[in-house]
């Protein structure tokens, strides 16, 4: 009768590897396929560190990093071609005081316009980084990884 306990405490022990091992095949799995669709969005120095903390977050922060909707860098270059003079560029990355300045200034006589044109994808890029990471709390990681 010993015996039997000890080859079902084994057997839940397999069988909690397993679902361990499932959930982390899900997790790399939810990871990669964010970072596959937003790899142009997000700065390429950051991305290796993104993937790791994710795959520390637990499934629920997990869902809601995968409902974030990245800014386009290509959307944000056109506005800020377009609209540039009235600093919503900006604005729609956060930067709200640069933003009134501009929209007072015209894109303070254009030329913090002409910078916005060519420093955008990289602002972009940084916001939706923060975006990320504002997710993610370091609080909510699992321990067991």
């Amino acid at each position: 009768m010993f015996n039997n306990f000890n080859v079902r405490n084994s057997y839940e022990t397999d069988e909690e590897r397993l679902e361990k091992e499932q959930l982390r095949r899900q997790k790399t799995a939810l990871v990669d396929r964010f970072l596959v669709l937003n790899q142009n969005d997000l700065p390429d120095d950051k991305i290796p560190m993104l993937r790791e903390n994710m795959l520390h977050c637990s499934m629920r922060k997990l869902g809601e990093i995968q409902s974030l909707t990245c800014r386009r860098v290509e959307n944000m270059q056109f506005i800020s071609f377009m609209l540039g003079w009235s600093g919503v560029d900006r604005m729609l990355i956060g930067e709200v005081g640069i933003g009134l300045l501009k929209l007072c200034t015209f894109g303070c006589f254009g030329l913090l316009m002409v910078y916005d044109w060519l420093a955008m994808p990289r602002k972009t890029r940084y916001y939706n980084y923060i975006e990320v990471m504002s997710v993610m709390d370091y609080d909510d990681y699992e321990n067991n990884g």
